[in-house]
């Protein structure tokens, strides 16, 4: 499992009005968290390191999204140098999940693991289907001829997880091989 240093929990979408306020699309299950927050990290993409931390003056829901306020940034001009930046946490301001639930990033990387001691491969991306989440499993060199497993994310399938020790312990259902 890599080491996550930052987690997205926003993306900066538009401008809104002319005061420089900025619309954010959510990128978190607790989007009530950007109302207690007294600042915002913004990063570019793909940037390891912050572009700037803005103080937060505001926020407000509209629509499908949020609108922030951000301290010093009070035109139009000001709020589109800004379209595009992603709001990042360190992985200690997550918000805490209940028992038995995971985030996305402590789970790639994982090896997932059979009930009879098979190691299938290593989970690569987490897809969110609606009615459960699937496990996107990159196989080990002779496991299976597929580039990829599936694993739904059932209680009958996925059995353990346990992100401090490395693994995922599932027990396959007849033809997730083949």
């Amino acid at each position: 499992m890599k080491d996550t240093k930052w987690v997205v929990v926003g993306e900066i979408v538009a401008s809104q009005g002319n005061r420089g306020e900025v619309k954010i699309i959510p990128h978190t299950e607790f989007p009530e968290r950007f109302s207690a927050m007294e600042s915002v990290r913004l990063f570019e993409e793909g940037a390891e390191e912050p572009y700037g931390v803005f103080a937060l003056e505001g926020s407000r829901t509209h629509r499908d999204a949020l609108i922030l306020k951000l301290k010093n940034v009070d035109s139009i001009d000001d709020a589109e140098r800004l379209r595009k930046m992603l709001i990042k946490v360190s992985v200690d301001e997550l918000m805490p999940l209940p028992p038995g639930r995971h985030y996305i990033f402590q789970l790639i990387g994982l090896e997932c693991q059979t009930v009879s001691g098979e190691k299938l491969g290593v989970i690569s991306d987490v897809l969110q289907t609606g009615a459960n989440d699937v496990y996107v499993i990159r196989p080990y060199p002779g496991v299976t001829k597929l580039k990829e497993i599936l694993i739904p994310v059932i209680p009958q399938v996925v059995l353990e997880i346990k992100p401090e020790e490395g693994y995922v312990l599932v027990e396959l259902l007849e033809g997730l091989l083949d």
